[in-house]
């Protein structure tokens, strides 16, 4: 079969191929957390709230750009969505009580909460999707 120089430089399942992923995935949490910030909506909920709706919203969009780039579509996606919202619901959870805590524990600016936050929890994420919810092997099938 032949193979493109991205899966050669880029092996599916990788944490290279991953981070690229994510970073698409990332900048669009980002750009909903930016959003919701600089809205009335800060002043309704809170930092937090605004962290766990913005990790919401962008997950969805995760499943299918890692189903199709990052890792295959050889299962199931009713068993892949399924895992992965799990994988996303516990993720949102964790993570929104660990940007809690740094807000609360640092006065660190708010911006590198978030990226320290994002990284901690991308190294999960990748972990999860590859073994739990893709069971991604490198073998063709």
């Amino acid at each position: 079969m032949k193979h493109s120089i991205v899966a050669e430089v880029l092996p599916r399942g990788t944490l290279q191929r991953f981070g690229i992923a994510g970073g698409f995935n990332t900048f669009l949490f980002w750009i909903i957390w930016e959003i919701l910030r600089s809205t009335i909506f800060l002043d309704i909920l809170n930092e937090t709230a605004i962290w766990s709706i913005s990790w919401a919203m962008s997950s969805l969009s995760a499943h299918y750009v890692h189903r199709f780039f990052t890792f295959d579509g050889r299962k199931n996606v009713k068993n892949t969505i399924m895992g992965a919202l799990s994988v996303y619901a516990f993720g949102m959870a964790g993570s929104t009580l660990s940007y809690d805590a740094l807000l609360s524990m640092t006065s660190a600016p708010i911006r590198l909460i978030f990226l320290v936050n994002m990284l901690g929890w991308g190294l999960f994420t990748w972990s999860t999707m590859r073994w739990f919810v893709f069971g991604y092997t490198t073998e063709e099938e």
